[in-house]
């Protein structure tokens, strides 16, 4: 069904009046936040509005996007506020929340208030719109993008929404605005409406030219602006105007804000004067104006290039008719001076053809030369195809014909004239082109070492010199063809000498270099940051051949469902590398690190937020020229390089190396860490299948660790220029990370004895520690009585085993428990400080403990204190008893595992799963001892059973026949899948009474009893006889109870029915089941990392279509779990088996999944390793 924008008319909602968003806040990070005020007099259901919203530019121009709804009874009082906050924001936003919600505006997402439906609504208020992309931000009361890093409050004045007119609301001015506009991160008014805000007066301030300026030109465009104070005529509505003068001339009025034009100014300085009047022409009370004074330039008159360099007789004398004579000349950037030698040296032209061009040199560099534009403003400097006005002295330099000593430089932009390279044969080379930009055409290379960086090239019949002056990284061979070559026209040591200016000057037959694929303009590169385009391959879309060695390998780097490698220039160095891609993964052939290849395809940009990184897509076979090819020399670079496009996009998937670098960061949603050599930090990323399992293995290094040296390729993917994130640096192999001293690694721990009796006197614990350094200190840290903790210190025979002993003679605590952790410290060598590590990292979250305890019973292994939940005798042989609660029959049943619980009286803590190595005949009431391996993960079994504590490979002996032990009676509010306790009824055989089927799953069953929760029952150890009649069950029907070993797999807690006996009789059928609303929620998958399957987990508070959907990294999708799929109200397990949609394995590495469900979106991460 097509949605259906309703046009409004006058009476529009019933909440046409009171109703409508009264602050609305777009601050830094994830501080963003819509306030809605109910000014109607009475209690507002929102239940029945919604908040839909389009995300930057819409689909389709005036609908919305996503439909945003509010949670069941949710209201607002008359005069209070609803506050919807993202869940992420600061904490002063998150205590005035009602409703937390993650996809709020980044200042370009328009939202709506409507009442109504998806498909018939009425809007009743709107912040942006949904008519199109607004860039940022909408402007509000006249500050530009005033919906982006702002806060926007609702003037007390306004009464009602704006019903859609987003336009109107926002205004053009404070004064005709509905909204006052904050700074970002203000808060103040935040969780009441209304306010009387006070703002500053009126205010006028002129914006260019800057006081002071020298300007070029006898037209002078004056910008200003006004804050607080309407401009316009009297009849509509205006605080009233400008006026402005000039020097002592009459005032003249003026009725926008719009910039004024001053004219026909004489040269010499002037004075400006602008100030508000009233309706009545009358200043304010107080003053309010501004006034600047700025200089027009003696222009004089422009002297053509061609006046300054022809000579009727240059055999006999070149010299310029204009030597030492101040001239200003107009023209066109032929040559930009960024990457000349020191910045020293630029080309102007003004016109086409010979003596038209001249070097400019100014030998402090044009860098550090006062550029400014055509009104005065500093300027950064033109770049090729910029006009320039240069006043400056022509000189003879060892007969070279300079501009230089300029004294004033302004730039224009962007020349609208194109000049045309003079199509010339080197034997026409000569003092008529000296500086003017030159073309030669089917040529070759006679000599390629005229030694200072010079070649020759030739025509057959005569030949010129090529020199250096710019980088363009060709590399002459002789007799090497050349379709063409461009270049400016210098002169020294007695010859004419062409000047390439980059790479793409020089235009090869056949093979094509991959830095003239890659190489653009400096002056580019500075735009780039700012447009996020002009970095863009000036070779966009041809079609090449291209050789080079092979530096990323096949099957290294995280490709999704495809492939991709690297291959770079044999003689490496900057512009040097490209990348390909295909998404079929058997698209390449195997290659290897030193592969010596040819292929063809054509040039792209794979675009990633601000990135666009130069690729080449193959398009026919790759033909493998030779192997074991030495590695072009890698460069070594500062990590400042590696963060702004005019240093890093010449390193675009090159391999460089970086040294004695400092981790300022480890805790980044994608990347692993940040790395500073006091140049600024670079993000180290593990795009690399063997960088990310090592990482995964080890962890990311501590904050503070050196790193002596960092070898990866440059990675231009996703990030922001804002903060410098947009390049990365990917290493391809542990070897590439060379770590200087750091916090030491922890590992390998274990006890000795590992279940410790009262007989024990002592426990030794061990320890691997690892660090390039040395360890000065280790200690494990211990409480006997529960509270207080004493150390005792680690040693070491071999430097890398450390002991310690913990003494048994005083344990204290109520219930004989020790709890322990440890700590390593290194000497501080190679960092500003030494550096600790701890085991287990958090030690709020989980610690080491045992029980010293003669008698080791089940809940000895199963009651922790600690959050993480994990079992006190991981890795340990233990023996415990208990009565069977699952038996032979359970094994049977597929589950293969039994269950028994220990005899006491206890009953949370009290159950335990166990397995055997071959079937054993057991039956439920028999006391049995078991003794086997403890352990929360099973490898054989981690999908079926992690994260459920289990004895695994059990040899079981009979100790008595008693019965079996009476079921533990809870409700589904202790059980449910998110209650503070669920895990200590782990194993447990628990009953639920009186519930009622409130929904039949895909694997298992929802029931309900009178505390509104919703727990799962499940069939997975029943005997066939009640497998047929839970088969039979349905939605509503009451059932006297229902009874089962409480255990967890594949995801989620759930009771395991064993027989017809566990499930009590049918009381009713319900058609109406009521049960509390879950909360829409994406909840993180278990395990995580995970190889090769992992389980995610999701809960949705109503019957919606599904979409369950994994991407990798840069966002293309791998595989689709669930697609629209129609899920009842509950919680819902999808499995992921590492396959793609067609059934390949992906490869290791960062994967993101993402649910749609109704208007709910979430996404979260996950790790797959190998």
């Amino acid at each position: 069904m097509q949605r259906m924008l309703l046009i409004l008319i006058t009476i529009g909602s019933i909440y046409g009046e009171g109703l409508f968003f009264s602050e609305y806040g777009e601050g830094s990070s994830n501080n963003k936040y819509l306030e809605i005020y109910n000014g109607t007099g009475s209690d507002v259901d929102l239940t029945g509005l919604a908040f839909p919203n389009v995300a930057n530019a819409p689909s389709n121009e005036g609908e919305y996007e996503y439909w945003n709804t509010f949670p069941t009874g949710a209201t607002v009082a008359p005069g209070d506020v609803y506050v919807i906050a993202h869940p992420e924001s600061d904490e002063l936003i998150l205590a005035h929340a009602d409703h937390e919600f993650t996809y709020l505006s980044n200042g370009n997402d328009g939202f709506c208030l409507v009442e109504g439906t998806e498909d018939s609504y009425t809007v009743v208020d709107c912040i942006g719109d949904w008519n199109g992309d607004p860039g940022d931000g909408w402007d509000v009361a006249g500050i530009t993008n005033g919906t982006q890093n702002h806060t926007l409050v609702r003037q007390s004045a306004v009464m009602e929404g704006n019903s859609g007119d987003w336009s109107a609301s926002a205004g053009t001015n404070a004064g005709n605005s509905e909204w006052i506009v904050l700074d970002q991160d203000t808060w103040d008014y935040l969780g009441s409406h209304p306010h009387e805000i006070t703002t500053d007066g009126p205010s006028i301030a002129i914006v260019s030219p800057e006081d002071g300026a020298n300007v070029s030109a006898s037209q002078v465009t004056i910008e200003f602006t006004v804050e607080n104070f309407t401009v316009g005529s009297a009849g509509d509505g205006a605080d009233g105007h400008v006026h402005y003068q000039l020097n002592s001339n009459d005032p003249v009025m003026h009725y926008s804000t719009d910039p004024f034009s001053l004219s026909d100014l004489s040269p010499g300085s002037h004075e400006l004067s602008i100030w508000l009047v009233d309706n009545a022409h009358a200043s304010l009370d107080p003053n309010v104006n501004d006034e600047i004074s700025f200089t027009v330039s003696e222009g004089g008159t422009i002297t053509s290039i061609y006046d300054i360099q022809f000579v009727s007789d240059p055999g006999s004398d070149d010299a310029s008719l204009l030597n030492g004579q101040e001239v200003t000349i107009q023209g066109i950037v032929t040559a930009e001076y960024w990457g000349s030698d020191q910045f020293r040296f630029m080309f102007i032209q003004d016109s086409d053809g010979p003596w038209n061009g001249i070097v400019c040199f100014n030998f402090d560099g044009w860098d550090q030369f006062n550029w400014v534009d055509a009104v005065g403003n500093p300027h950064p400097g033109p770049g090729e195809g910029d006009e320039v006005t240069l006043t400056g002295t022509v000189e003879e330099y060892f007969n070279l014909t300079e501009l230089t000593d300029v004294t004033s430089g302004i730039v224009h932009g962007e020349s609208e004239q194109e000049l045309v390279p003079s199509l010339i044969s080197p034997s026409e080379i000569g003092e008529a082109y000296e500086g003017c930009l030159l073309r030669f055409e089917n040529i070759s290379v006679t000599n390629p070492d005229l030694g200072y960086g010079e070649w020759e090239f030739g025509d057959g019949t005569s030949t010129g010199i090529c020199d250096d002056k710019w980088d363009y990284y060709y590399y002459p061979v002789s007799g090497h063809e050349l379709a063409d070559i461009e270049g400016v026209l210098d002169f020294s040591y007695g010859n004419y000498k062409l000047q390439p200016r980059l790479a793409r000057d020089v235009v090869e037959e056949g093979i094509t270099r991959i830095q003239r694929v890659q190489q653009v303009l400096h002056s580019d590169l500075m735009k780039a940051g700012e447009d996020a385009e002009s970095d863009i391959s000036y070779m966009l879309e041809d079609t090449v051949t291209i050789e080079g060695i092979v530096t990323m390998p096949t099957g290294l780097s995280y490709a999704g469902s495809g492939v991709k490698f690297i291959f770079a220039d044999v003689n490496g160095g900057p512009w040097s590398a490209i990348l390909s891609y295909d998404p079929d993964s058997s698209a390449f052939p195997n290659l290897y690190q030193g592969d010596l290849i040819q292929v063809t395809g054509y040039v792209y940009e794979y675009t990633t937020g601000p990135a666009n990184m130069t690729e080449l897509f193959i398009t026919q076979p790759i033909n493998i020229i030779d192997a074991n090819y030495s590695m072009p020399t890698m460069d070594t670079v500062q990590t400042g390089d590696l963060r702004w496009p005019t240093k890093a996009e010449q390193w675009g998937n090159a391999m460089v190396r970086v040294e004695d670098a400092v981790v300022t960061g480890n805790d980044f949603q994608y990347e692993v860490f940040a790395a500073d050599d006091g140049s600024g930090s670079v993000l180290i990323d593990d795009d690399s299948d063997s960088i990310a399992t090592y990482f995964e293995t080890l962890g990311p290094p501590p904050v503070g660790s050196l790193m002596q040296s960092i070898e990866g390729w440059v990675y231009h993917h996703y990030g922001s220029y804002e903060d410098s994130t947009a390049y990365k640096l990917c290493p391809l192999y542990a070897d590439d990370l060379e770590f200087g001293s750091g916090p030491p690694s922890i590992s390998a721990t274990s006890r000795e004895p590992c279940a410790p009796t009262t007989s024990d006197n002592e426990v030794t614990v061990s320890c691997v520690i690892l660090d390039n350094s040395s360890i000065s200190e280790a200690l494990v840290h211990y409480t006997l009585d529960g509270s207080t903790y004493s150390s005792a210190v680690m040693t070491s025979d071999d430097d890398s085993v450390f002991t310690a002993v913990i003494p048994l003679s005083e344990v204290t605590s109520s219930d004989n428990s020790v709890y322990y952790y440890i700590t390593a410290t290194d000497d501080g060598t190679d960092q500003s400080e030494p550096k600790t590590s701890q085991y287990p990292y958090d030690n709020e979250h989980d610690q080491l403990g045992f029980v010293v305890t003669d008698q080791l019973g089940v809940v000895d292994l199963q009651y922790t204190p600690w959050p993480s939940g994990n079992t006190r005798y991981e890795g340990c042989e233990v023996t415990v008893s208990g009565v069977v609660t699952a038996d032979t029959a359970q094994y049977n049943s597929g589950y293969s595992s039994y269950a028994l619980q220990d005899p006491g009286t206890q009953q949370q803590w009290s159950g335990l799963v166990f397995d055997t190595e071959e079937m054993v005949t057991i039956t439920r009431g028999e006391h049995i001892s078991i003794t086997g391996l403890v352990t929360d993960y099973d490898p054989d079994w981690l999908f079926k059973f992690g994260g459920n504590t289990r004895l695994i490979n059990a040899q079981v002996s009979l100790v008595e026949t008693l019965s079996e032990p009476s079921a533990s009676v809870v409700s589904c509010e202790d059980v449910h899948q998110l209650a503070d306790e669920v895990e200590s009824y782990e194993g447990v055989l628990i009953k639920l009474n009186n519930v009622t089927i409130s929904s039949l799953n895909q694997y298992d069953w929802s029931v309900t009893d009178a505390s509104g929760f919703e727990a799962l029952i499940d069939d997975d150890m029943t005997n066939f006889e009640a497998d047929n009649l839970m088969g039979s069950l349905v939605e509503g029907q009451e059932l006297g109870y229902v009874m089962g070993v409480f255990n967890y797999s594949y995801g989620t807690y759930k009771v395991m029915i064993r027989d017809v006996d566990d499930i009590g009789q049918t009381v009713s059928i319900d058609d109406y089941v009521e049960v509390n609303p879950y909360a829409y929620a994406l909840h993180d998958n278990f395990p995580n990392p995970f190889n090769p399957e992992t389980q995610i987990r999701f809960s949705i508070g109503s019957q919606e279509d599904v979409k369950l959907i994994i991407y990798d990294v840069v966002g293309r999708q791998v595989r689709t779990l669930v697609n629209g799929s129609s899920f009842s109200p509950g919680f819902h397990v999808a499995n992921w088996d590492g396959l793609d949609d067609k059934g390949q394995k992906v490869p290791s590495g960062l994967y993101i999944y993402r649910i749609k469900a109704g208007s709910f979106i979430a996404d979260k991460k996950m790790l797959l390793v190998k």
